[in-house]
């Protein structure tokens, strides 16, 4: 388990980062979110977890406090973005228009960044260290930490799985009026396979973050004793103290915790893998780059036979990168 941390969440690094090359030029801001959060928590995950495999030496310190603030961000991006993305394909279903850009990417990226700083409210030290885990951020457990860090995920999750499900109930409904709009729309990409498609990824990632975040705040919280949040010298009174926990010193029920909530973003990974690298319009997509790299190859073997070219030749030839995450980005907008 120990050799597999690193090489998991390395693995699942490199499959978030195909369906990102995928739809990197799609206008879909909260799947992209989801991506990136992913594939940068994961990066993190297996450079920790490569760093401190069976030690909890004090190196990497500022690498520390900038990865736990981000640990911080994604916990909250993570829900938001679902949210976001749960909203898109909700409003699909009513033609209406989606969220302007801005407001996006001020729940994908502003609000994270927000919840950040606020961590450090509640930052009663630098950070801890956990063998085989690498650096965690540091929380100091009180009623303030439940309002900053514990209830925006929490309510974002909620609202996902709401938005979610009202989708699938008003697709069911509405689906000769959703075959009317795949029939005027220009984007080729809009079909009810990708809809439906889209619509079950944030569906199952809203499902598993929900239960994921529910299930770690609850292991938090398992002695039921809150620290009392008097003033800020208080609290930050032993700011640069750096916890380390070797793994002999934990507890074996603490530590399938942590084991589980580490699980969380690369099974997050895989599932948007699935959903969004494996479709069949996205393997017809990879073959077809590899048809033109291999015709891109072969042609560069032959340079000693010119090619005409007839400048009459109109043709065009397909993009093989046409994303799927299309499917809520430019749809017709109605009022």
């Amino acid at each position: 388990m120990i050799t597999a941390l690193p090489v998991v969440a390395f693995i699942a690094f490199i499959l978030t980062i195909v369906p990102l090359l995928l739809h990197w030029r799609s206008h879909n801001i909260p799947l992209l979110s989801i991506l990136i959060w992913l594939a940068l928590s994961d990066l993190i995950y297996g450079i920790n977890s490569t760093i401190w495999n069976e030690n909890v030496n004090l190196i990497g310190l500022p690498w520390c406090d900038i990865t736990t603030k981000i640990k911080i961000g994604a916990d909250i991006a993570l829900p938001a973005s679902i949210f976001v993305l749960a909203l898109r394909v909700y409003r699909i279903t009513w033609q209406k228009t989606r969220l302007a850009h801005r407001v996006e990417l001020g729940v994908c990226l502003g609000f994270p960044i927000l919840i950040m700083g606020l961590h450090t409210i509640v930052q009663g030290h630098r950070f801890d260290i956990y063998e085989n885990f690498g650096c965690s951020p540091a929380i100091y457990l009180s009623i303030p930490s439940i309002l900053i860090l514990d209830i925006p995920p929490l309510i974002t999750s909620a609202l996902a799985l709401i938005y979610c499900s009202l989708a699938l109930v008003n697709f069911a409904r509405q689906r000769h009026a959703f075959s009317q709009l795949v029939r005027v729309s220009q984007n080729t990409d809009l079909s009810k396979a990708a809809y439906v498609r889209l619509v079950s990824l944030t569906l199952l990632l809203g499902v598993w973050n929900a239960l994921a975040i529910s299930s770690t705040k609850a292991s938090a919280y398992r002695n039921g004793r809150l620290l009392p949040w008097t003033t800020w010298d208080d609290v930050h009174s032993f700011f640069w103290i750096v916890s380390t926990y070797p793994t002999a010193v934990i507890p074996r029920e603490v530590l399938s915790w942590l084991y589980f909530s580490w699980s969380a973003v690369p099974i997050s990974s895989l599932f948007v893998f699935v959903f969004f690298a494996c479709g069949t319009e996205v393997t017809e997509r990879w073959r077809a780059s590899a048809r033109s790299l291999g015709q891109a190859f072969v042609g560069s073997g032959t340079r000693s036979q010119p090619v005409s070219v007839d400048p009459e030749d109109k043709s065009t030839t397909k993009s093989a990168f046409s994303p799927i995450s299309q499917t809520v980005g430019d749809y017709p907008r109605h009022a």
